[in-house]
């Protein structure tokens, strides 16, 4: 029978483990995947901020190109240029080389290929792309190239001359201005996205026309670098997608590093501009959400773990650790095995420490979480009793000086039972108003109770921290036994402790005289006994006194060792009397003691002084 039982509790605490334990993966999923869904939409709204950054510069650059095919194209309507005589036109050309500062000469190409240009020699463009277009029709800015001239980098804005305005007609030869390139890097210097990112350009054969690596561009001593033909897998990929006209963000390693590439081609020439962000850059919003997805991982991924392995924790590993212990303290030596006790020792009462440190922050957040709705409900009801006076007493008016009431309202007033209502709805308010007192009572002890301030010592109110410790352990006064509390506090001073730590104490005391009342057969009569006083001005006593089953001499002797517990496996580590002797002698220079026989009780005697 006792089998079937122990199977069956297993059996409802696996079920429980696997209810809470799906309930938690499924609850985690959802937040995983709603998390990707905010991530998601936060990052294409990031790139496309980045994306417009591109396309600003891109702008830029296209007016600006615009600007310098319209300047041409006026020029080659020009009577004077359409008259194909150099010596006339060339003064004319000069002024407007002066008066345009982006163009640095001017040159006029007959169909031969043969062309004057503004400040240098004539020479022969016939191979040259914008002239071959120029003389299709075409108005149209060339690729970088070297200036056969000036020797420079340059860049020519070509368009076709025609003696009338006939656009099919064939053009009488070709017009084009010479610019330098300092326009274009000043524009792509431009373009940035936070810190290390830079911008770039490329011309319709992949060659770079703005880098700020220098050994990229093309110089009359450096031959033209074709990114599509880089070392870099991905640069190189990049650069084929500008040449081939598109556009787009993508994230991918260069240099290295993950960064994001925004890339883009223009409309006035077929370039491309490209801006590489480091991806903490662009990201940098997201950590924050980052930060949150982690959190909500790590806990579900700990509560699942805590709830696989809390039975094998509670009692397999405790008892496998104490007889790994017991093994090597009989073949080690005195010294080796009192070291590792004391190493035990720290670490389960940093455990126990930890532990009561995060009731303390729970309680805490708890009562300051309740205590805010319990304040406007009290502040409320105060007002809502007046005006429901002040309706009772206009009410009470109107049935006075009202003779001959409807009968409408007469029925209603039966149907309601009105005599009732008036007499019974201020008992109802002053009963809110004594559940709200209640709340904020409970609330303030769990404060009270919740100041595990570990570092610091402070002057505190005894009674109130043995007060915290009763409320939070109401339900168990309540639970199995009805246990009743006597107290008779003397007039204590405020002592300097940390309070924190001495409401552990209080709560390991009380918790073993409740385990010792539920032990007994007469629980008709449980009583714990709780006294202070105070018999010398720097020392105060608290004596817990409880009338249950009572320990045996041995039992007392060994009742603040470390891992001694009389309870069954699982129940209890055996740390808590010995953290709670830790605590009164060495944080508080104090003295604790039990006196207890078997099937009298047990008191426990707590001596700290006011002040260290």
């Amino acid at each position: 029978m006792q089998l079937s039982k122990k199977v069956s509790k297993s059996q409802r605490n696996l079920l429980m483990r696997l209810l809470i334990g799906g309930t938690t993966l499924i609850v985690s999923l959802g937040a995983y995947s709603s998390y990707q869904v905010v991530r998601n939409v936060m990052l294409e709204s990031l790139k496309r901020n980045a994306f417009l950054e591109v396309q600003q510069g891109g702008d830029d650059l296209d007016r600006w190109l615009a600007n310098l095919k319209v300047h041409v194209e006026t020029l080659a309507n020009t009577a004077t240029v359409k008259s194909m005589n150099w010596s006339s036109t060339e003064p004319y050309l000069k002024a407007e080389v002066l008066r345009f500062s982006d163009v640095y000469a001017v040159a006029i190409g007959r169909p031969d290929g043969w062309r004057n240009v503004t400040g240098g020699s004539p020479a022969n463009v016939q191979d040259r792309a914008y002239f071959q277009k120029a003389m299709a029709g075409h108005t149209n800015v060339s690729d970088p190239l070297i200036s056969r001239a000036a020797k420079i980098p340059t860049i020519a804005v070509a368009a076709p001359i025609r003696q009338t305005f006939d656009t099919t007609s064939s053009p009488s030869g070709e017009i084009h201005s010479l610019v330098r390139l300092d326009r274009i890097a000043q524009v792509i210097s431009s373009i940035q996205y936070g810190d290390n990112s830079y911008a770039f350009a490329i011309n319709s054969t992949g060659e770079a026309i703005s880098h700020p690596n220098p050994a990229l561009l093309t110089t009359t001593r450096n031959p033209a670098h074709n990114l599509m033909q880089s070392t870099d897998r991905n640069l190189a990929t990049i650069a084929q997608r500008t040449v081939n006209q598109q556009q787009g963000v993508e994230l991918l390693p260069l240099d290295g590093t993950w960064k994001y590439v925004a890339y883009l081609p223009l409309k006035e020439a077929n370039w491309s501009v490209a801006l590489v962000i480091p991806r903490e850059n662009l990201e940098s919003p997201l950590r924050a959400l980052d930060v949150i997805a982690v959190a909500i991982a790590g806990l579900a991924g700990t509560m699942i773990l805590v709830l696989w392995q809390v039975q094998a924790i509670e009692q397999g590993q405790l008892k496998k650790s104490n007889e790994l212990l017991e093994q090597r303290v009989s073949e080690r030596t005195a010294k080796l095995s009192t070291t590792l006790e004391q190493l035990q020792q720290s670490q389960l009462r940093l455990v126990q420490s930890e532990k009561m440190s995060a009731l303390g922050s729970l309680v805490a957040g708890v009562a300051h979480e309740i205590n805010n709705p319990v304040n406007f409900i009290f502040g409320n009801i105060t007002h809502a009793n007046e005006y429901t006076q002040n309706l009772l007493k206009l009410l009470q008016l109107y049935q006075k000086h009202s003779l001959s009431p409807h009968p409408e309202i007469e029925k209603q007033t039966e149907a309601i039972d009105l005599d009732f209502l008036a007499e019974d709805l201020p008992k109802v308010l002053a009963s809110m108003r004594m559940g709200a007192d209640r709340i904020r009572e409970i609330v303030l002890s769990l404060r009270n109770f919740s100041r595990l301030d570990h570092a610091d010592s402070k002057p505190v109110n005894i009674h109130e921290g043995i007060d915290s410790t009763l409320l939070i352990l109401q339900h168990r006064l309540k639970a199995h036994i009805e246990v009743r509390i006597i107290k008779h506090y003397g007039d204590l001073p405020l002592v300097n402790c940390y309070p924190g730590q001495l409401n552990q104490v209080f709560m390991n005391i009380l918790s073993n005289a409740i385990d010792a009342l539920e032990e007994q057969e007469n629980q008709g009569n449980s009583t714990i006994e709780i006294t202070t006083h105070q018999p010398t001005a720097n020392q105060v006593d608290i004596c817990i006194s409880d009338n249950g089953v009572g320990m045996s001499p041995e039992v007392q002797q060994r009742i603040f060792d470390p891992f001694f517990t009389t309870k069954p496996v699982g129940k209890g580590t055996g740390m808590g009397m010995s953290i709670s002797y830790q605590i009164i002698v060495e944080k508080h220079q104090g003295r604790i003691w039990c006196n207890s026989a078997i099937g009298q009780g047990t008191t426990f005697g707590i001596e700290i002084p006011v002040e260290r």
